[in-house]
């Protein structure tokens, strides 16, 4: 394992005014002798590439704007122990969690733009500033790193309900004479907001009832409580016990989360031919790092998430792989935005 020869954060150049540090001096002589040898080496020498040569990173933090535990959380753990090994370097998880990613989110825009703070979140980095006029750090400070996952919902209801697929529910919905129940996690949560786009796209009033986690909010699907509700891959168990049924899956096209489900937009509802809705798990960064710093970065990245052994993690977690470059996932970003962005006012949604 290769050490980095970079000093440590809290070792400047120098120890105090007009005094080299020995660390400091060491490296001056170390930078001056590898100069020599590069004068008097033959050109092919530089043949290596900048992507396969040695990253000398030094220690770097993932935060999380989350609790340990959850899917945003194990994909940070997996990313660090990768990273680890490539770089030789500690990269560790720090968990910031609280005010709706809020506090996690401020921490790594406030973050020196060194690359060793990187924030690894999910889909209320978008919607975050439609709920809450006054986020604590700016539009614009974090910059989009690369796209890692993505994960459709699926539409759960309970058995009670009288409809087996997306025709019958729509139907059902429409005529039953009162609003339809949907559970969530939590105001302003992705099952939250693809409920109500719903609901908007098919022109019926819903019944949002909040939970404070997902736990609570299936248990009570489960027991009837409640009707409907957008959740993940992990509650098809439900269905293959015969406690849910499984209306459809919230992409544009199959999806190999669910490949037994037809996808919502493709099942025959003409107003619901554009609906999807997913969780997408990404990285960002302080914006001020250096660009050349951020391309090589990505190409970290790039070269951890290719490992098989990074690519059984997504498969463990449930979720898609996706990698987009980093023009890519602003793209993606500014287009969940304008997504979500009208259905929030439309329904005066506010955070928790």
């Amino acid at each position: 394992m290769k050490k980095s020869l970079e000093p440590k954060r809290n070792i400047g150049p120098y120890r105090s005014a007009g005094r080299t540090s020995f660390a400091a001096r060491l490296l001056h002589r170390a930078a001056a002798l590898l100069a020599a040898v590069a004068l008097l080496s033959p050109p092919t020498s530089f043949a290596q590439s900048a992507a396969d040569a040695p990253f000398l990173h030094g220690p770097t933090t993932l935060i999380v704007p989350y609790a340990a535990g959850g899917l945003t959380d194990n994909l940070a753990r997996a990313l660090s122990q990768r990273l680890s090994v490539r770089w030789g370097q500690p990269v560790m998880v720090e968990n910031r969690a609280g005010g709706g990613t809020v506090i996690g989110t401020a921490a790594a825009a406030r973050a020196p733009a060194d690359g060793r703070t990187l924030l690894v979140t999910s889909f209320g980095y978008t919607t975050n500033p439609f709920l809450m006029p006054d986020l604590p750090y700016k539009e614009g400070a974090l910059e989009p790193l690369a796209m890692v996952a993505v994960a459709p919902a699926i539409l759960f209801v309970h058995p009670s309900v009288p409809a087996d697929d997306l025709p019958s529910l729509v139907k059902y919905m429409r005529s039953s004479g009162k609003p339809f129940t949907f559970a969530s996690s939590g105001n302003g949560s992705s099952p939250h907001i693809g409920a109500e786009l719903f609901a908007s796209q098919i022109g019926v009033q819903i019944v949002h009832v909040p939970y404070r986690g997902n736990g609570p909010a299936l248990t009570d699907l489960v027991g009837g409580q409640v009707q409907g509700m957008f959740d993940s891959k992990a509650s098809l168990s439900f269905v293959k016990a015969g406690k849910l049924k499984a209306i459809g899956v919230s992409s544009l096209k199959p999806s190999p989360l669910a490949p037994d489900l037809k996808p919502i937009a493709q099942s025959g509802v003409p107003e619901l031919a554009n609906f999807a809705t997913a969780s997408w798990f990404g990285v960002l960064l302080p914006a001020a790092t250096p660009k050349p710093l951020q391309a090589r970065l990505y190409a970290e990245l790039r070269a951890v998430l290719d490992t098989p052994e990074m690519r059984d993690a997504i498969d463990r977690a449930g979720v898609e792989p996706l990698l987009l470059t980093q023009a890519g996932f602003a793209a993606y970003l500014k287009a969940e935005s304008e997504r979500w962005g009208p259905v929030i006012r439309s329904k005066n949604i506010k955070a928790n």
